[in-house]
């Protein structure tokens, strides 16, 4: 078939009008001839950007060797067609956007038309749910945190390009952030930012969490939030940060998810739409987790003094007991017991009580070693675990508890003063098996012959 020129200017016009992005090439000369307006629109290239068609891809596509592997071949598999089968490719626009595009061509005479269809939504949508699907099974499956929201920041950065992505986690005792996932930050940079204090005018991360609102800096260089860091930015070649806060379902900070960019930059409609989506689906694996977090903080600690319970006292003993009887290391086990209690009680009130039993964990913890395990096994009583301690130095241990709950001081609901001390009976093993049941019982038998001795003192039982 010959085109005259009068057909090439018909047809021109006729290829303006279609919302289909087409252009056509030389097929002998490879040269690009001709884009319609949608093209133009679509990829934001004019016909002086494009040479040829195979040089265009190959600076367009996202994997530049997508084109000898898949479109290469599929060129000429199809040159004998009509018009070649549907190919799918990932292709970059003019301003560094992207595009998912089902491609085509089709040959008239020398002319090689080719037809883009942007499916770029669909896509978006198709990831989308794929990603909020292997989230949520990854959440099922109780698979760590880190894990999960990495899968989250890949995705964000695989629809945002030349993006970078960060969940910093919120620590509400320590009002700070806490480095959750940022796979291609630097490390001197999420080392820098990890436990940083939120508060106004600390980056857009700390910024964001202080005011409970999405904070957008397009330029890191010149404002104000940022007037600490832009040293740090520099570095690490950042000039833009969008972050926005993370909140449970019931309103509680969680932390912040924010999306840096190479260059100053302001976010689109769209990039709000990833942001929201990005911060819903670490909303939902943050708090998954924490709820895990206190299942377990539940199932192995003292709701009221927070020292390990008697589930995790045993587990950890048997673990220690057979280290110590491989490695023939000696081992101790404290039992201590608050010295007329139920008077504490029946004299201040329950809460009182309550108050000094939180005091006696904290004076415990504080005199006890980093190794050594504490825990409430009973009402007011208490286990504690000494690893490859000696005689002389478990009673020493034991009577440094006793002379520091004596001297400690604590205030009733009326702020009267209140004073408890505590007995405490030694077991200790060298040598030989036992289980944690034998040696705990041979601690209890000691502790109670230190009530027999008139209590508030310490009793080691000799084999």
């Amino acid at each position: 078939m010959k085109i005259s020129p009068k057909d090439d200017i018909r047809l021109e016009d006729v290829l303006n009008t279609t919302p289909v992005a087409v252009g056509w090439s030389s097929v002998s000369s490879g040269r690009m001839e001709y884009v319609n307006k949608a093209f133009r629109d679509l990829f934001g290239y004019t016909l002086e950007d494009i040479p040829d068609m195979e040089s265009w891809y190959l600076r367009a596509l996202s994997q530049p060797q997508y084109y000898q592997e898949v479109i290469e071949p599929w060129i000429k598999e199809c040159q004998g067609s009509d018009v070649a089968h549907a190919l799918k490719a990932m292709l970059h626009c003019k301003d560094h956007s992207l595009k998912q595009v089902s491609m085509t061509f089709s040959s008239v005479g020398d002319k090689r038309l080719w037809y883009f269809n942007d499916v770029t939504d669909y896509w978006v949508a198709e990831k989308r749910l794929r990603t909020r699907s292997e989230m949520l099974e990854m959440v099922a499956k109780s698979s760590a945190l880190k894990d999960i929201l990495n899968v989250i920041v890949k995705q964000i950065q695989q629809e945002s390009p030349f993006s970078l992505c960060s969940v910093l986690l919120f620590d509400k005792a320590n009002q700070c952030l806490k480095l959750g996932a940022a796979p291609d930050l630097p490390d001197f940079y999420n080392n820098a930012i990890d436990g940083i204090k939120i508060g106004a005018n600390v980056g857009s991360c700390g910024t964001a969490a202080h005011l409970r609102e999405r904070v957008i800096v397009d330029n890191i260089h010149t404002h104000r939030y940022w007037k600490n860091f832009t040293q740090l930015a520099c570095e690490a070649d950042v000039a833009a940060c969008w972050s926005d806060p993370i909140m449970s379902s019931k309103g509680d900070l969680l932390g912040t998810f924010a999306i840096y960019k190479r260059f100053p930059s302001s976010p689109t409609k769209k990039d709000f739409e990833l942001i929201n989506f990005a911060s819903n689906l670490a909303s939902i694996a943050i708090e998954n987790s924490r709820a895990q977090e206190e299942l377990e903080r539940r199932a192995y600690f003292d709701h009221l003094t927070g020292l390990a319970n008697r589930r995790q006292f045993f587990e950890q003993c048997e673990n220690v007991l057979n280290q110590s009887t491989e490695a023939h290391l000696p081992l101790a086990i404290v039992m201590m017991d608050v010295d007329h209690f139920k008077q504490v009680n029946d004299e201040y009130g329950h809460k009182a009580g309550d108050l000094a039993l939180q005091k006696l964990a904290e004076t415990s913890m504080s005199i006890l070693r980093k190794e050594d395990l504490i825990a409430r096994i009973g009402g007011e009583e208490f286990a504690i675990l000494l690893p490859f301690t000696g005689k002389k130095e478990a009673l020493q241990i034991a009577d440094r508890l006793r002379l520091g709950i004596e001297q400690c001081i604590l205030f009733g609901p009326d702020n009267e003063k209140i004073h408890i001390t505590v007995s405490l009976g030694v077991a200790f093993k060298q040598g030989g098996h036992c289980s944690a049941d034998e040696l705990l019982n041979k601690a209890d038998k000691a502790l109670y012959r230190s009530k027999a001795l008139g209590r508030n003192c310490v009793y080691l039982l000799e084999d």
